[in-house]
């Protein structure tokens, strides 16, 4: 017979999740539930340090020999 699923079972199987350790790593807004895959998906936050850097420096500071410079 097939486990039941409880609320109680899917918070043990998300404690249970080996992927649980890189949650911290997105930008997750508070009780969402986000569940469509085909699309960007949740924003890394190593992600929002970079984009800064580059509209900084590669955009604003170097314009178009950026393209050259930085690839």
């Amino acid at each position: 017979m097939p486990q039941q699923l409880t609320r109680e079972t899917l918070i043990a199987k998300d404690l249970a999740d080996p992927l649980r350790r890189f949650r911290d790593q997105f930008v997750i807004p508070e009780g969402l539930i986000y569940l469509d895959g085909n699309s960007l998906g949740m924003l890394p936050r190593a992600c929002v340090e970079r984009v800064r850097q580059v509209v900084k420096r590669e955009w604003g500071e170097t314009l178009i020999s950026s393209w050259n410079d930085h690839g």
